[in-house]
């Protein structure tokens, strides 16, 4: 019995090992498979148990726990921890087999070679070594961890890793490469001469993948040298379409200023063309293909110049908003004045996506209306506001209805404002009634209407509303000096009620400057100010003191008028602020100097002293009229806008208005025209079906050599024989590519179909098959 049971618990603890181990078995293929229960949740776990095992599993023999040591250190990299103690352990796993394992490792290595370059150097063997490694993505990111080491001891081997890598089969290390050329420069400035050689071999590249990193690179490095692209200019308008879109961006950028200072300007009048397309609205299909895909024919363009605008014109379309504001600032620093016209719809398009990307565009739509209105005229009813429009949006968008204002849609306009003075909006209201008064000043002979409805407005229950229509008033009555009494008489009566003190100030400054037609009105304004003097707010003071002080020098002689206006200046000569009590004093001894003042008078020296002070007194006196109320100049409303024209379109500069570091001001357009011919090259020749596409491979993408251009491309030969025992030999594929497809027997084309069928009427010679070849796309 003893021994039955023996073997009965042998037999269970044996079934419970096996159960252990198979549980074991089963999680280590989830975690393989990725079908781990926790998710990536648990790299997060920051608990001291964890991160003391980190060290642990970085030693391991094992891969999967070394993955898992390196993925909890990128979690806690994303978490902003410092995780810089492990070092050490990390670069030790530097040389891995894994793949995984190496990516992971450079991943930490860009985070933290900076801070320990000593360690970081003794992977530089590693680094260099993986540079000739197989996989694209290996290479690649060694070059980019070799670049991010900020030591400038290793700046010679990172200048000749850059070397290496320029001429690399894959695009995608060459556009690394070209990533690493502005880190090599900000770490040894000394290595320009060596950095623009090697740009200058980038720029003959001719995948659309890799050149914006190169525009960019010689951006960084040497912006300024302009003849490094006069034989590739026509290669970069073709590769606009094919670019990434990020490398629209550069390229364009990096053409707009060659195109500024190698052609001749345009539109050298500046003058204003009656757009056929004023009518239109923005989905209008009035659009024929010969005006979007044609430019005006008006202009002698240089066929240089008109290549850039024809071949960025697609680029309208793109989804991308920045690449869409590209074009526009393309269209309108470069484009001849009736040309222009094709970037407004794009850009109304742009006002339906993020509120942060219509402020962006409607920042740029306001700077470019201040000075061609017409392109946006017939987009009016884009810019109207809508109930969901944040407060910068909506400024915007009035703003840019003032600035495309005319005679035939300022009625529409007033009434749309007319609403949105209703709005329970404060801020919202008085933005609307100065919107309104910029409008009447854009236009004078608006001024009548925009008066009387801004008048209707001053009995308003709304306070703000109120005050800024006074304001506004105040404005546009500068504007008419004569016929304004009947107005200033109405905005008196409303001083009962009115309790913002801008307002009255602006209401006693209209009374006080056109007092002389206001003869019966004027003193008893000024009695009742006296009143309530103590009470109001330190700018209403001062105009109740200018407003005394022009009414007694036009009635001098009025004795009641006279104690009125000292009445006011002994209330002024104790306030609290020394602005008033200044402005008291002055006022006093300008207006009341004619005062006889008994004083006994010995010395006659100081009695002539007294009597040349008397004689400058009197010419004050009689100049005193001239003084106070001389005519003040009209005010000039701007558009907040102004200004920000001096920015290029598209610039942070311009949505900020002022110049932020590192911005750059397009240059003057040339007196004279350039020489041309220096666009002249072999480069002519590129087209973008010569090019396959593609960086998933090696054998894509590959770098073609710029004498390649001598020869004519083999894929324009459409009608030709082709021997096909020798049609490896065209395709100028890499030995190692050939030796694959004859081993496989495959022939590696990208995106072209070829359909073989015997040529007809020929006899091919003994021992040769010809071949027919069409291409379709």
């Amino acid at each position: 019995m003893s021994e039955y049971l023996s073997k009965a618990a042998a037999f269970a603890q044996n079934a419970a090992k096996l159960s252990k181990k198979v549980s074991e078995g089963i999680v280590e293929n989830a975690r393989e498979f990725g079908l781990e229960a926790t998710s990536s949740g648990h790299y997060f776990d920051t608990s001291e148990e964890k991160m003391r095992d980190i060290k642990r599993q970085l030693d391991s023999r094992h891969d999967r726990e070394k993955m898992d040591g390196l993925k909890r250190l990128i979690a806690m990299i994303s978490k902003g921890r410092d995780v810089s103690e492990f070092f050490p352990d990390v670069v030790k796993n530097v040389a891995s087999q894994n793949l995984e394992i190496r990516k992971l490792v450079y991943i930490y290595l860009l985070r933290y070679a900076e801070q320990e370059p000593d360690l970081a150097l003794l992977s530089i063997n590693t680094f260099q070594r993986d540079l000739t490694d197989q996989n694209q993505l290996i290479r690649a990111m060694a070059l980019r961890v070799m670049s991010g080491i900020r030591v400038p001891v290793i700046s010679p081997i990172v200048l000749l890793a850059i070397k290496k890598c320029m001429t690399d089969l894959s695009p995608y290390v060459r556009k690394t490469a070209a990533h690493a050329i502005p880190k090599c420069y900000s770490l040894d400035p000394s290595q320009k001469d060596a950095l623009v050689d090697i740009i200058t071999t980038l720029l003959n590249d001719n995948s659309p993948f890799t050149i914006g990193s190169v525009i960019t690179a010689f951006n960084e490095v040497c912006p300024d040298r302009l003849d490094l692209i006069h034989p590739h200019y026509r290669k970069f308008c073709r590769m606009l379409i094919d670019a990434d879109e990020w490398g629209q961006i550069v390229i364009m950028g990096l053409l707009l200023r060659y195109a500024r200072t190698q052609f001749l300007n345009p539109n050298p009048d500046n003058h204003r063309v009656a757009e056929k397309e004023k009518s239109k609205t923005v989905y209008s299909d009035e659009d024929s293909d010969e005006s979007d895909n044609s430019l005006d024919k008006s202009y002698a363009l240089d066929p240089d110049h008109e290549q850039l605008l024809r071949d960025s014109l697609p680029l309208l379309q793109s989804r991308n908003s920045a690449v869409v504001l590209s074009v526009a600032k393309i269209f309108y620093h470069l484009a001849p004045t009736a040309d222009a016209y094709k970037l407004s719809k794009p850009l109304i398009r742009l006002l339906h996506s993020h509120r942060e990307i219509q402020y962006v565009v409607l920042a740029n739509i306001a700077t470019m209306a201040t000075q061609r209105p017409y392109l946006f005229e017939p987009h009016l009813q884009q810019f109207f506001v809508r109930s969901t429009d944040p407060a910068f949006i909506r400024n915007l968008k009035m703003e840019i209805m003032t600035l495309v204002a005319t005679e035939s849609n300022i009625t529409g306009i007033l009434r749309e404002l007319q609403e949105y003075v209703k709005s329970p909006n404060k801020d919202f209201a008085t933005s609307a009634i100065r919107a309104i008064g910029r409008c009447a000043i854009g236009m004078p002979e608006m001024a009548e209407s925009c008066l009387n409805g801004l008048m209707k407005l001053l009995w308003s229950k709304n306070d703000a509303v109120v005050a800024e229509s006074v304001v506004v008033i105040k404005r546009l009555l500068q504007l008419r000096p004569q016929d304004n009494a009947d107005m200033i008489i109405q905005l008196a009566k409303a001083l009962d009620h009115i309790t913002v003190p801008m307002a009255r100030a602006s209401i006693f400054w209209l009374v006080g400057q056109y007092a002389q037609n206001l003869e019966k009105v004027a003193p008893d304004i000024l009695r009742k100010a006296a009143k309530t003097f103590t009470t109001e707010a330190d700018v209403v003071k001062l105009q109740i003191i200018n407003l005394g002080a022009k009414l007694l020098s036009l009635h001098s002689t009025d004795h009641t008028l006279n104690l009125l206006f000292q009445y006011v200046l002994n209330l002024a000569r104790y306030d609290l602020n020394y602005d008033i009590r200044d402005r008291a004093r002055l006022l006093r001894g300008l207006v009341l100097i004619s005062e006889k003042k008994e004083t006994n008078i010995d010395n006659m020296g100081v009695e002539g002293m007294l009597s040349k002070e008397l004689n400058e007194s009197s010419i004050l006196t009689n100049n005193l009229k001239q003084i106070l109320l001389c005519e003040k100049e009209a005010p000039s409303e701007e558009s907040p806008s102004v200004g920000r024209d001096r920015f290029t379109i598209g610039s942070m500069s311009l949505v900020l208005n002022y110049s932020v570091t590192g911005y750059k001001s397009l240059p003057d357009w040339p007196t004279e025209k350039p020489d041309g011919s220096v666009r002249e090259n072999l480069d002519d020749t590129w087209n973008r079906n010569q090019y396959i596409k593609g960086f998933g491979s090696d054998s894509f993408g590959r770098y073609i050599p710029p004498s390649t251009y001598d020869n004519k491309p083999v894929t324009k030969q459409y009608n030709d024989s082709y021997d096909s025992e020798h049609f490896y030999d065209s395709y100028e594929s890499s030995d190692d590519n050939r030796n694959h497809d004859e081993k496989t027997g495959k022939l590696n084309l990208l995106f072209i179909f070829f359909i073989y069928r015997k040529v007809p009427n020929k006899q091919p010679p003994e021992n040769k098959k010809y071949l027919h070849l069409e291409i379709k796309y």
